[in-house]
């Protein structure tokens, strides 16, 4: 984790002694302004944290090997069936466009996806959508980072990025709230981009790409019945990669009569977004841009 400022470094480093002390994780390194620098080509970053016991991994190669796995198993995955409506009961129907499904256990493995599927997760689980871009093969890739690692700072709007097998920087930046995603990604994300790096400001950009994630109000994911045999475990915040998978494993584990797990990751508090179904994605838009307004002054 890269820190803007001296008091944010300070922060970072305050909670990697925490674990170190508390939990006996010790494979956490505290770095200073010219420690960053060595590994990240930007001035930007006063200190921060390396973490390395941490990893990073390609998701889209990670999801298609779970669902293969999942089809070696027996599962039979239909695409192109979104779910309109689930019919509580015993069993459970699921209504799609084209037919119905019956099943013992429904699991809303929808995070940011979920629309009205079902209320108490559209309540507490709001979607927002995050953008990424590739560049062109760099040339000299040290220019940019030193090391194989993924980054990401302690901004509220976070950026986020790493290098590819091919030296492409792929770099993840600018949020937007509702439905829509802008017209020209490229730009959207060129800004931070340059931001961070000036000297990749004439860099090509050849590829851009945005997803929809689910946030709570805490940050803290949602496992919760929603119905009396429906599951859902969903508000990742920005950590789904590891916590889907985790997830996942607790949900089996429910289904398959062991529930202790995850009737305890039930009780992490999770209030609902205020202002309704209507207004809190209003609401939380004017949230979010003061807070990204706060980014851009340093506050």
């Amino acid at each position: 984790e890269a820190s803007f400022s001296q008091k944010d470094s300070d922060a970072s480093h305050a909670k990697a002694d925490y674990l170190a002390k508390h939990y006996g994780y010790t494979e956490i390194e505290c770095l200073d302004k010219s420690a960053v620098l060595n590994l990240i080509k930007s001035s930007r970053y006063s200190g921060g944290i390396l973490d390395w016991g941490a990893g990073h991994l390609h998701p889209l190669r990670y999801s298609l090997g779970l669902a293969k796995a999942a089809e070696a198993a027996g599962t039979i995955i239909y695409e192109g069936s979104a779910v309109e409506q689930v019919q509580d009961g015993t069993p459970s129907i699921v209504h799609t466009k084209h037919g119905q499904v019956k099943a013992g256990y429904v699991v809303h493995a929808t995070n940011g996806y979920h629309g009205s599927l079902n209320h108490k997760q559209a309540t507490r689980v709001l979607p927002i959508n995050n953008y990424l871009v590739a560049t062109a093969p760099l040339t000299d890739p040290q220019s940019v980072l030193t090391k194989n690692i993924a980054v990401a700072d302690n901004r509220f709007v976070l950026n986020y990025y790493r290098l590819s097998h091919d030296n492409r920087l792929i770099f993840g930046g600018g949020e937007s709230y509702g439905t829509k995603f802008p017209r020209d990604i490229f730009s959207k994300v060129r800004h931070p981009l340059t931001e961070i790096f000036p000297q990749l400001k004439d860099v090509e950009l050849t590829h851009a790409w945005g997803g929809t994630l689910g946030i709570t109000t805490t940050r803290l994911p949602m496992f919760a019945r929603v119905g009396s045999h429906q599951l859902t475990a969903s508000g990742y915040s920005g950590h789904g990669v590891a916590m889907a998978g985790f997830a996942g494993l607790v949900l089996a584990e429910t289904i398959a009569g062991n529930a202790s797990r995850f009737d305890l990751l039930s009780k992490l508090p999770g209030p609902a977004f205020p202002g309704g179904q209507a207004l809190r994605s209003p609401i939380m838009t004017l949230a979010m841009t003061w807070f990204s307004l706060r980014d851009k002054l340093g506050v």
